[in-house]
Formats: C-alpha cells, structure tokens, sequence
C-alpha cells in the first residue's frame, strides 16, 4: 500500500473546488470585464457651534479614493468579482500640527471585494458568497463577508435572502455607535467599545423589491426586514408613485418609514455600561417631486429619534435613504447612526440641467433638534444647512 502523507495546506486545498485550467491569456482576457472609478473630494469647512459641528476638520483635506473592479467567468454559470482600492487617502492642507500638511504617499492598495458567484439565467437566480458590499437600505458602501441569494424571474420584482458573518472595521467611523459618548473603551480595556458589541452578531434578511410601469404612471416599492441576532429587529418600507402629466413633465409622492425593536440585551448592556437608555427607533420622510423641462423641484418632510433615549436608523452613514443635507444629519444629536434627539426637518431641493447636461442646483434643510436633559450642549437647537450643487454628465459612465 502506498502512503501519501499530505500536510494541513495542501489536505484544505485537496478538499477544495477548483477551476484551474491551462488557458491561453488571450482566451482568458475574452471572459474579463474591467471597470472601475477615480475619485476626487476636497474638503475645508470652519468651527460651528456643537449643536451643529461637521464631521470635517477645520483644515484643508484632499481625499483621493481609485477603485478597480475584475469580473471574469471561470466555468459555466460560475463567476468571480474582485474589487482593489486605493485609499481613502486625505493629504493634508494647513494645520497647526506639525504632520497635518504632509502627503499621504504610502497608501496602501487593499482587496475591498472579493466573492465567487454562481448564477442561473433560465431562472433569473443568482447567488454571491464572500465579501461584498451590503447593499441593504440601512448601509451606504458598508462592506461584509455575507451570502447573497437574488431572483428576478417575475418581471419588474427582485426578491433577495441574505446574511452577513462579519462586518467592515472602520468606514471613517460612520457605522452606528461608532463615535461618541460610544467608541470609548469600557474600563479601559482595549476593543471593548459599543460599536464592537453592536456589530458582533450575525445579520438574516429578506427584501422585495418592486419596479412597475403602469402606463402614464410607474410604481416604485421595496419592503426590508432583517433580524440582528440578539440586538435588533429591523424593517424598512420605501414606495414612490411617478405620474406623467405632460410629455416632458412627471410628479411623483415617495414616502419611507424605517422602523426597528432593540434587543433587552442591547438595553442592558448600554444602560449598565454607559448609563444611557436605548429605545426602539422609527424614522420617516414624506416628498412630493416634480421634474420636466430641464427643472427639478421637491418638497419634503423628515423626523425620527427621541429627546431622551438614543435610537439607531441606520448602520453606517445614512444609508441609501436619499436623504437631504450633506452635513446636518451627521451632527450631534441628529446623528443617524445612532444619537440621542428629536428631530424634525423640512427641506427644498431644486435644480435646471443645460442642454449640455450641465446641472446647477441646491439644498436647503432646516428645523430642530429636541433634546432632554443637556439641551444644546448635546446637540439640541434649531438647525439648518444650504447646499450648493454643480454636476456635468460628460458621458453615462463619466460623471463630474
């Protein structure tokens, strides 16, 4: 009898599936698509008053971010994606500290997205393991080692499952309970923060999502629920009605509502770390748009929160809302991801695109932030922001 010893590495890879093949790289390039994307932010902004301080430091950042995706088919009805990143990297403008003007050189290049996926076109279905980004109603570009499985065999309906094993460290720190009085160590003990109890649990959810032409009007729906082991249940419903009245003209009514039920276990645990109450939250925005002859106008509503205990509507930034503001809703107290405060805004957007699909517009939200015992010092006031808009479509894949 023969014996063929195999050490730990080469037993892992000898019970693994494998698409290796010898192909020539011109064969292999065929079955590639590359795409990706540059971007350049700057950033400058001056002190507010704490009710209203930016997440922007005083001095001056440019933000460089270059991302480059990989898609290649590797058998039949099997495909991987793979998505490298640069950045973010800030270098520095003026400061007082004697590094803050310094450029970031030594950035270094990570694997952002790395997942294998088994597709179906006979039955519309599609299924994605590894990791990847999120993509729920309560993430922005939040990114997790999750499982994925989509459907859209009916017409204008995507009905998708998912569940997610691990989540991103560190987005700039806009993932819930990520800042203060939360991402402080618990008796200083090292790593032992809120935002690290909160995320430590596995995420399931379900969501149907629908797209509907009605002839001279269109129904847009998407329905969420998600179950947060041993923290939150979550559900989410957003629904936009668009009516043509003219040729050139459309009105369309949205209206969305976020809500969400705290585990006693996420009670207990800020109550008796933190000495702080956390409540069930609910968020809701009421809009009315209208849009034609190169104008876009739209009136709206937002509130969610409670003066005196914190709530979570999001879990990083503020989600794929579409929320209004730039910078108001990351503010202390009306922090979405997390925060202890009443608020209610109402806000107007509009804009005119030139023939040479050059849009000018801007932003105005405004309202107050109630809060109990503290009042302005931990957030609450009237508040409000403008926004300037200025954006060019050069092509449909090169936006400015």
């Amino acid at each position: 009898m023969k014996l063929v010893k195999l050490s730990l590495v080469a037993a892992l890879a000898a019970g693994s599936v494998s698409f290796a093949s010898g192909v020539a790289l011109e064969e292999a390039i065929k079955n590639v698509d590359f795409s990706g994307n540059l971007r350049y932010r700057y950033e400058s902004a001056s002190n507010f008053k704490n009710t209203t301080q930016s997440s922007i430091t005083r001095k001056q950042n440019h933000g460089i971010r270059a991302q480059l995706n990989l898609k290649a088919n590797i058998a039949d009805n099997f495909r991987v994606f793979g998505q490298g990143q640069f950045g973010n990297s800030k270098e520095g403008g003026y400061g007082k500290v004697s590094d803050s003007n310094k450029a970031v050189t030594d950035g270094p290049l990570k694997l952002r997205q790395a997942y294998i996926e088994y597709f179906d076109n006979d039955y519309a279905t599609s299924a994605k393991l590894g990791r990847q980004e999120l993509g729920t109603i309560w993430t922005a570009d939040y990114v997790g080692f999750a499982g994925k499985l989509t459907n859209t065999y009916l017409e204008g309906v995507t009905l998708a499952a998912f569940f997610v094993d691990g989540f991103e460290g560190n987005t700039d720190g806009d993932e819930a309970f990520n800042r203060a009085p939360f991402n402080t160590n618990l008796n200083g003990e090292a790593g032992k923060n809120l935002h690290d109890f909160y995320f430590k649990q596995n995420l399931y959810g379900a969501a149907a999502i629908i797209s509907q032409d009605l002839g001279g009007s269109k129904l847009d729906a998407q329905a969420w629920y998600s179950y947060f082991v041993n923290r939150a249940n979550l559900w989410a419903l957003d629904v936009k009605f668009g009516l043509d009245i003219a040729e050139d003209l459309n009105y369309s009514l949205r209206a969305s509502y976020l809500g969400n039920s705290v585990n006693s276990k996420l009670k207990d645990y800020v109550l008796r770390n933190y000495s702080a109450e956390v409540s069930n939250g609910t968020f809701y925005l009421v809009e009315g748009a209208l849009k034609g002859y190169g104008f876009d106008g739209t009136l709206g509503y937002l509130g969610y929160g409670k003066k005196d205990a914190y709530t979570v509507t999001t879990m990083e930034d503020t989600g794929s809302l579409g929320t209004p503001g730039k910078e108001l809703l990351y503010s202390q107290g009306s922090n979405l991801t997390g925060d202890r405060g009443k608020n209610a805004y109402a806000y107007v957007k509009a804009g005119y695109t030139l023939p040479m699909d050059l849009r000018i517009g801007a932003q105005y939200i405004f309202g107050s932030t109630e809060v109990g015992a503290g009042g302005s010092v931990h957030g609450g006031g009237k508040k409000s922001e403008i926004v300037g808009e200025v954006s060019y479509n050069y092509t449909k894949k090169l936006n400015f």
